[in-house]
């Protein structure tokens, strides 16, 4: 069946198809192939410079790099303000690094894809989850923006409204503020391992954090949390870490019958309330929000905001304005004739029609004869499905690149008793 390309009027923002539309790179004169490998090198294997291998858990059955030691990373010169820590609930506009409404512009871009047969299914996270990008921590802060990210829907959420307190009082989230917490809990006896390594000082430096840096300052504020390691080296390793997403995300969705019911009877594409995870390996951490199923190999792909790629102004605009202000657009087979037709098209009330040079999307945009009555200007906002969703899409492929995983997750219990955070001054993870 051919796709309909939908022809508008003037848009604000015309989006343009050989701009990346994560981190607003030129892609214009790549091959559909070197395309797929920049999403790759810089949206899905991107990690910090110069970064040692540092061991992903403690007390464990089996942690295979918990003697390695963690990079110590070097002190921050000059003071260094704290940022305005913003999650959904405030009245106030978000900071420029903090995207909310990404998870509503996904959910609509995967149902696209479902159409098109490419996604058979996806399960999303909390869906005012926020994507917060890095600023003055470019280098360094994957592990503080994550743990942003997840205390952005932890003081949102309504399962367990009493977090809110836990989290935003004496101090609120922020990096500076989240190395104070962890320092804070060092003092109470947490971590004394972590504590050695990292020579008991956080505050003002550039050191990287991890997983077991997040659990011990969530144990210590009274958050329930559980870490879990995986090893892919076993055969079966992978199928276990996706097994294990699609087990998390789909739990609320199981309560009502199987996923498949459940998805066959609604939406193919549905967000839940379960909170991100935070999934950390060898040099670098993202936040895992949900997950895909692809229609014909009916292999698990995992759904990511990465704190070290930006969000583009497209993007973020888009997702400010909510995803009926986006105009979609996929392969069609009308493409050759718009393309033909583009070297047509002139004057003042011509029609522009853009294809991208691995033909999988065309735009056709009216200049003046389709433009709404009143002079008003037009604010649909263009983006391609596919290259859209691939920026946030980990195949098995990248996985496999990886040998160790360890993830945190959270539970939704109530808030720790003064016992139940004592024991778990000593970190601790289970195997998945």
């Amino acid at each position: 069946m051919e796709d309909d390309v939908e022809i508008i009027g003037e848009s604000s923002r015309a989006g343009n198809n050989d701009i990346c539309q994560l981190c607003s790179s030129n892609l214009q004169d790549l091959s559909p192939e070197q395309r797929d490998q920049h999403y790759e090198n810089s949206h899905i294997r991107k990690k910090p410079p110069s970064v040692n291998k540092r061991r992903l858990s403690r007390k464990t059955v089996a942690a295979p790099s918990s003697s390695k030691p963690r990079l110590r990373g070097v002190p921050c010169l000059g003071k260094r303000s704290e940022e305005q820590f913003w999650y959904p609930t405030l009245s106030e506009p978000p900071p420029a690094n903090y995207t909310p409404g990404v998870l509503s512009i996904l959910k609509e871009g995967l149902k696209k894809s479902n159409l098109k047969g490419y996604t058979d299914r996806a399960v999303l996270c909390y869906e005012r989850t926020p994507h917060i990008a890095p600023t003055f921590d470019r280098s360094w802060g994957c592990g503080y923006r994550n743990f942003l990210m997840a205390c952005a829907a932890l003081m949102d959420q309504q399962i367990q409204p009493s977090y809110l307190g836990c989290l935003d009082r004496p101090m609120s989230p922020g990096v500076n503020n989240l190395q104070q917490w962890i320092e804070d809990a060092w003092e109470q006896g947490y971590d004394k391992i972590g504590a050695e390594q990292l020579k008991n000082k956080l505050v003002g430096t550039e050191k990287f954090i991890g997983t077991a840096e997040m659990y011990v300052a969530l144990s210590f504020r009274g958050i329930p949390c559980i870490l879990v390691d995986f090893d892919l080296r076993s055969s079966k390793g992978l199928d276990r870490l996706t097994d294990w997403f699609v087990e998390y995300f789909s739990d609320s969705v199981k309560k009502q019958g199987t996923v498949n019911d459940a998805l066959r009877d609604g939406s193919p594409v549905i967000t839940t309330e379960k909170m991100p995870v935070i999934l950390q390996y060898e040099g670098h951490s993202v936040t895992v929000v949900g997950y895909e199923v692809q229609s014909r190999s009916r292999e698990v792909n995992l759904l990511v905001f990465d704190p070290s790629s930006s969000i583009s102004k497209d993007v973020r605009s888009a997702a400010l304005a909510g995803s009926r202000s986006v105009t979609w657009t996929s392969a069609s087979k009308t493409s050759r004739a718009l393309k033909i037709g583009q070297r047509k098209l002139k004057g003042s009330s011509r029609k522009r029609a853009r294809l991208d040079s691995d033909g999988e999307s065309a735009i056709v945009i009216s200049d003046s004869d389709d433009e709404e009555k009143g002079g008003k200007e037009n604010t649909n906002l263009i983006l391609r499905t596919a290259h859209f969703i691939r920026g946030f899409r980990w195949k098995k492929s990248n996985l496999l690149k990886r040998k160790d995983f360890q993830l945190l997750y959270f539970p939704m219990d109530k808030p720790l008793s003064e016992q139940a955070r004592r024991q778990r001054q000593v970190v601790s993870s289970t195997l998945g």
